[in-house]
């Protein structure tokens, strides 16, 4: 099973999915449109996120260390920097060791590697879509672009989203794997991720949309509840780029390339808009935190069609 995941939804996803499918057999491939560069250091906040996941080690919100300190923030503040972009002292480690590496000349993925190893995540193949630069940019109502971080965390996704653009995707190839993982899996997943922000520019790299379209066997989650997501800015994003409202929108924004749809059981009505797509659409339990931790949603996405 491969997983293409972006934001705290692909890396709760990948832990549910991780549950349910046999060691060594899921990969996960993950949006680095939100990579960017802080204090010195380049942060790669997607696959860090599932990373910690897997580790168990995230932090309550999801993203970041659980238990990490900012003394090294506080010390910069001191110093007159602005530190609204905050990075705990052990996530900065992580971010500091990516750096050296990739400084010496060490592709992404290589180094994505290592720090599975580092972090005890061996049964879980973690894998960048790219290890060329792409970076998500979004365009504002005042037709001001902004780099997707000064956008979702500085700004704290208060302007409206008018539009998306994926720089260096045109030039920008797989990784080693990434094509393999898809082609070669029984079934392909898309996380309940933000669409436009974290999946669509893994699409955006034209050879791993090409693979995507010829699966035979693709199964997206949304990441709607009643239309409107937990938290973040989604439906709002969605919206702003053109799709429609709720589950027609997921529908829109994945055309042509999901075979299957679950949706939250508050979205069981949506059920029939698939059959204009061509998409089976089923209603489920998407929340991927409590007790079940979204194995329920795991194991009907690893039996669907059997």
């Amino acid at each position: 099973m491969t997983l293409l995941a972006g934001g705290v939804g692909g890396a709760r996803m990948a832990r549910a999915l991780r549950a349910v499918v046999d060691p060594d057999a899921l990969t996960v491939v993950v949006n680095v449109g939100d990579d960017t560069e802080r204090y010195g250091v380049h942060v790669s906040a997607d696959p860090d996120t599932v990373l910690y996941t897997l580790a168990g080690v995230a932090g309550p919100h999801g993203w970041g260390r659980a238990g990490d300190t900012t003394t090294v923030m506080s010390g910069l503040a001191r110093h007159g920097f602005d530190t609204s972009f905050t990075l705990g002292d052990l996530d900065l480690s992580t971010c500091l060791a990516r750096t050296i590496r990739m400084r010496a000349g060490e592709p992404l993925s290589s180094i994505t590697r290592s720090l599975a190893d580092d972090f005890g995540v061996t049964d879980v193949s973690i894998v960048p879509a790219t290890d060329d630069v792409l970076a998500t940019w979004v365009r504002i109502s005042d037709g001001t672009w902004l780099e997707f971080q000064d956008y979702f965390v500085e700004r704290g996704q208060r302007d409206e989203v008018t539009d998306v653009a994926y720089h260096g995707a045109a030039g920008a190839v797989p990784a080693p794997g990434v094509i393999d993982a898809i082609v070669g899996c029984d079934t392909l997943v898309i996380a309940p991720s933000n669409p436009p922000l974290s999946i669509w520019p893994i699409l955006a790299i034209d050879a791993i949309d090409a693979a995507v379209v010829r699966h035979p066997r693709t199964v997206a989650v949304s990441p709607l509840f009643g239309g409107r997501p937990l938290k973040g800015p989604a439906d709002r994003v969605m919206a702003g780029v053109g799709l429609p409202p709720g589950t027609a929108g997921i529908l829109a924004a994945y055309a042509g390339r999901i075979d299957a749809l679950v949706v939250d059981d508050a979205d069981r009505a949506d059920a029939g808009l698939g059959a204009d797509h061509g998409v089976d659409v089923m209603a489920a339990n998407t929340v991927l935190t409590g007790s079940d931790g979204g194995r329920s949603l795991a194991e009907l996405i690893l039996g669907w069609g059997r």
